[in-house]
């Protein structure tokens, strides 16, 4: 029997990058339906694999994929968040991510929300799109110069770093994990609050665990003094949406820029969708097409090494594998 390999969902145009590695070793791909718990428990009923991309796998949907043969499941990014680990690992799956595929796309997205509210383009362009040809002066700034407070100097925040810096911006960063002097030209210091107090712009480049769920709320907001610009190109749920409205109308951000929210997407009528301080994007900073090709290549051969039954070049949780 041809192997199987269930995709839950997915935001490609195609699947030409996953059939290219997969089809050589006649795997048939089933293309969930449903990404409803009870639809993809039905479907994982005899199947050796799954590439996952947003919709969340529970312990229903593990244990269903178990009982069905299933060894790996290979997560479309670098988030896992949406897939019980702890599950996998009891029943004997290996979970995979791609975890470098994107670095340059988000931290070229960071650079243009920066850029774009610095330099208050999108308020501009929206009112050319209405109409009109004004300038709102106060809100226009010189982008040298401005401090920039990273939060997490992984791979992403020192890709930001450095193209900040290019731009003669001033860069602090605050990461639990990242001694002084480890990161060229960032001054790291030892405490959100200190990171937080003194940022003309605040970017976010943390994972989404349990520690840092709401990481910025009302009373991470108290800590900012000079009004700040909030970029998110992370995860949604490490900011408070709520508290962030209610900073901006009473100024204490200046401006924010998500291209994450949680939920996603942004229900239709939330306040952040026509706030004249505010932009958000659709969840694409992760996207180019050569990284997305990229990224289907990749998890799709995590797929292709468990089927040859070797070991998986990236796993989440290795104890997993039998």
């Amino acid at each position: 029997m041809s192997p199987r390999v269930l995709i839950t969902d997915s935001v490609f145009g195609g699947f030409e990058p996953e059939r290219a590695v997969l089809d050589p070793l006649g795997v048939e791909l089933i293309i969930a339906s449903d990404q409803s718990a009870e639809a993809l428990i039905a479907q994982s009923a005899d199947i050796d694999g799954m590439l996952v991309c947003f919709a969340s796998i529970p312990a229903s949907v593990i244990e269903a994929a178990a009982a069905g043969g299933a060894k790996i499941i290979a997560r479309y990014g670098i988030g896992y968040d949406n897939i019980d680990i702890e599950a996998a690992t009891r029943a004997g799956i290996v979970v995979t991510n791609v975890p470098d595929y994107c670095f340059d796309e988000v931290a070229d997205h960071t650079m243009a929300l920066l850029l774009g509210s610095v330099r208050a383009v999108f308020a501009a362009a929206r009112g050319v799109a209405q109409g009109g040809w004004e300038i709102d002066h106060a809100a226009v700034r010189r982008v040298a110069d401005r401090r920039l407070t990273i939060l997490g100097l992984g791979g992403i925040g020192r890709r930001v770093a450095q193209r900040a810096q290019a731009f003669g911006i001033e860069v602090v960063g605050y990461d639990p994990f990242v001694k002084a002097g480890e990161v060229p030209g960032v001054t790291v210091v030892d405490s959100l609050e200190e990171a937080l107090e003194a940022a003309d712009i605040v970017s976010l480049h943390v994972p989404m665990t349990a520690e840092n769920s709401k990481l910025i709320r009302a009373e991470t907001i108290a800590m900012m003094k000079a009004s700040p610009i909030l970029i998110n190109t992370s995860r949604g749920g490490l900011v408070d949406l709520d508290d962030v409205v209610a900073a901006l109308d009473d100024g204490t951000l200046s401006g924010v820029a998500l291209d994450v929210t949680d939920p996603e997407p942004l229900p239709a009528g939330h306040p952040l969708r026509t706030h004249p301080h505010a932009v958000v994007t659709p969840h694409m900073a992760f996207h180019s097409v050569e990284a997305t090709e990229e990224l289907q290549r990749r998890a799709a051969q995590e797929i292709a090494r468990s089927l040859r039954g070797e070991p998986a070049d990236r796993p989440v949780n290795p104890q997993a594998a039998r």
